[in-house]
């Protein structure tokens, strides 16, 4: 009888400690799926995050800051791990003085990246932690390159007629008009200045559709032929003038998905080019190709002429926005150097692909491939 109520009370203590271990095992498995969880997160942040020790020496790296060298990084100081002299100093710096530190940040590795790096102390109970972020700056940096280039470029496209249109006008104006044959050329002149940036502004306007994606497609279906034809028609009085031989390889009967106005505008914008730099050429023979023939579910246009040709190292920038291979040359010819980047949008709008060969003094050759309209139905 006396052995009873201590095995009973063994029995209860033990079922006490089962369910204290239960309990115990059940708050560790939380806090684990809790840390794995946050890991996981941390993981998966864009920006580059490691954690260090009060001494400098890296605690934690997340995935993407992980990609930033080849080297094991945890238990190194940074100047040790990750090539960039500039956080291992703002860390000193942060170390040294107690303060936060920010700054941009060129690194090279794995590939040449503009960071914005920001070092922030953390005081915890018993230590002190840093936590170095490092966010990758570099498409915006591009842009805000871009925005000033362009600004620049479309100052200077409209700075030169701005200047002509008020020169010769105030010319005019001081003069007594007697001599009509030189009111003549310059109201001529002040009349190309103010096309010319008629021209800018409505291809700037129409570029800024196309990129936002504001420019209105009505798709429908588009024999390609009548789209030559028309392209024709309006460039055949330019080649007579200039002794430019235009010559045709039409296919017909190909049929594309497209918007009939804005391929008019693709093909003007290569013929018409492909004319006046041929047209350019001071010896040999002035002739430029049209064709279209369709060719494993696509359709091929090809725009090749026997101009001046285009340098290799220009090969890559031609489809840029304001970019020139011949800058005097091209705005004597009344380009805006905006004609082939509204190509490219319009050949990507109708999913298509464009690109060029050339051979700088010998010619140049641009092909469209754009998707026959069997494929979408």
């Amino acid at each position: 009888m006396v052995d009873v109520p201590q095995s009973a009370e063994f029995i209860l203590i033990y079922k006490r400690v089962q369910q204290l271990l239960a309990q115990s095992r059940e708050a560790y498995n939380r806090l684990s799926a809790r840390q794995e969880n946050l890991m996981t997160i941390l993981d998966n942040l864009g920006e580059a995050l490691l954690i260090t020790s009060d001494d400098g020496r890296i605690e934690y790296v997340n995935k993407s800051a992980r990609d930033l060298s080849s080297k094991e990084l945890l238990g190194r100081k940074i100047s040790e791990g990750i090539d960039n002299y500039y956080i291992g100093d703002l860390l000193d710096e942060v170390i040294r003085t107690g303060e936060n530190q920010e700054s941009e940040i060129n690194m090279y590795y794995p590939k040449r990246a503009i960071k914005e790096c920001k070092i922030i102390r953390v005081a915890l109970k018993e230590q002190v932690k840093h936590l170095i972020l490092l966010r990758d700056i570099t498409k915006e940096k591009e842009l805000e390159a871009m925005r000033r280039d362009f600004v620049a470029n479309v100052s200077h496209e409209l700075r030169t007629p701005l200047t002509s249109i008020h020169g010769y006008s105030e010319t005019l104006a001081e003069d007594d008009l007697e001599d009509r044959e030189t009111v003549y050329r310059f109201l001529k002149i002040i009349e190309n200045e103010s096309a010319r940036m008629t021209r800018l502004i409505n291809d700037l306007l129409d570029l800024e559709k196309l990129e936002s994606g504001d420019a209105a497609f009505n798709f429908e279906e588009v024999e390609l032929v009548e789209v030559a034809n028309y392209v024709l028609r309006i460039v055949k009085p330019l080649a007579d003038e200039r002794e430019v031989q235009l010559n045709t390889d039409l296919e017909e009967g190909i049929f594309i998905d497209g918007d009939f106005d804005r391929l008019v505008q693709l093909l003007l914008n290569l013929v018409d080019n492909a004319v006046k730099y041929t047209a350019a050429k001071e010896h040999g023979s002035k002739e430029v190709w049209l064709r279209i023939y369709a060719q494993n579910n696509f359709a091929l246009i090809e725009v090749e002429d026997s101009g001046v040709g285009i340098p290799e190292e220009s090969l890559k920038h031609i489809f840029e926005r304001f970019y020139r291979v011949d800058k005097a040359r091209s705005r004597k010819m009344g380009g805006t150097g905006l004609g082939l980047a509204i190509t490219r949008f319009i050949v990507e709008k109708h999913r298509g692909s464009i690109h060029l060969e050339s051979e700088y003094g010998t010619g140049t050759i641009f092909k469209v491939k754009l998707p026959l309209k069997k494929v979408f139905e």
